[in-house]
């Protein structure tokens, strides 16, 4: 991966001419009269590709060894670096059991689809439909999904109903998969993979998109810890409607946060740090003065804010592009 020179020469008034590497002319079978594609990235470089190369499929090949804990890490792996279209697994251990656990898995990862099971042997195929999941939306669909999140926790708390309790905890699999999803997009980009003719954002935005995907993860995970604890605890009826306060009192800037990321309206954002979203000193003091039970859930919930704020200082980052 060396850095070469070329001398540009200009022919006639207008056309600008520059030699490419023998050695990677060679590597890649090019012949006279072939067409290469040339990409523009964000910081003004080219990327050249051969002929093919974005029609270009990888496959990969895994022998299973019995150890299924790694071989979901692996496929994890594979996935969010986006490198592979096709997991073929092998082995004589691949049995009924094990199959239906990457199954599972590849319900938590979008585009992802078994699409053989035959004998000892898996495949996956990515058919991920990069056009209609774009970082953008994806991180708009998961902004939609922990508000709701908190919605319903807020009303399972003023009602102690554990059928919505249950129902928070299960929609996190959904904030996961769009925050792998993000994470996914982002590692491709980073590839300097042609992104989505729907992506308009920059490399940039799209690193901080990133950023504020794995804090929306964060908030989605606090949230499903409350509700996992109120389900197992018996808290009186002033700590529900105090816990659903806070919760309220969280909830109602936080469309506005996501909005004023996404559209990056600075003075808001600034207004927002300023005005309404105080530090945590109140919070503090009120779980430093609650029963051992309580501190734990106002303890997520000042997390929840911290990482909200997280995402409104981003925003005065990205107004300086």
């Amino acid at each position: 991966d060396s850095m070469e020179t070329r001398k540009v020469q200009v022919t006639g008034k207008s056309t600008y001419i520059v030699t490419l590497p023998k050695k990677w002319a060679k590597k890649s079978n090019l012949e006279s009269g072939e067409m290469v594609s040339i990409s523009y990235l964000d910081d003004g470089s080219l990327v050249i590709s051969p002929p093919g190369f974005k029609n270009l499929k990888r496959n990969m090949k895994m022998n299973f060894d019995g150890n299924v804990k790694r071989l979901k890490r692996e496929i994890l792996g594979i996935y969010i670096l986006d490198e592979y279209t096709s997991i073929e697994i092998t082995g004589k251990n691949v049995d009924k059991d094990i199959k239906k656990e990457i199954k599972k898995l590849c319900k938590g990862l979008i585009g992802f689809e078994v699409v053989e099971d035959v004998g000892d042997k898996l495949v996956i195929n990515d058919l991920l439909d990069k056009d209609e999941f774009t970082i953008a939306r994806a991180l708009k669909r998961m902004s939609s999904i922990v508000y709701l999140m908190m919605d319903e926790l807020a009303v399972a708390m003023e009602e102690q109903n554990n059928n919505l309790f249950s129902e928070v905890v299960v929609r996190d699999n959904d904030v996961d998969r769009m925050y792998l999803l993000i994470s996914k997009h982002f590692i491709s980009r980073l590839h300097l993979h042609k992104p989505s003719k729907n992506d308009k954002l920059s490399l940039i935005e799209s690193f901080y998109y990133r950023l504020a995907a794995e804090d929306l993860e964060s908030i989605g995970d606090h949230v499903t810890k409350i509700a996992a604890i109120c389900q197992d605890l018996s808290i009186t009826e002033d700590q529900s409607l105090l816990i659903s306060q806070l919760l309220r009192d969280s909830q109602k800037y936080f469309i506005d946060i996501m909005d004023i990321f996404r559209h990056v309206e600075k003075e808001k954002a600034h207004y927002m740090l300023d005005n309404l979203m105080s530090d945590s000193y109140d919070l503090l003091k009120l779980r430093d003065s609650s029963e051992p039970e309580m501190r734990i859930i106002i303890d997520s919930i000042k997390r929840i804010r911290e990482y909200a704020k997280k995402i409104t200082e981003y925003t005065i980052d990205l107004s300086q592009l």
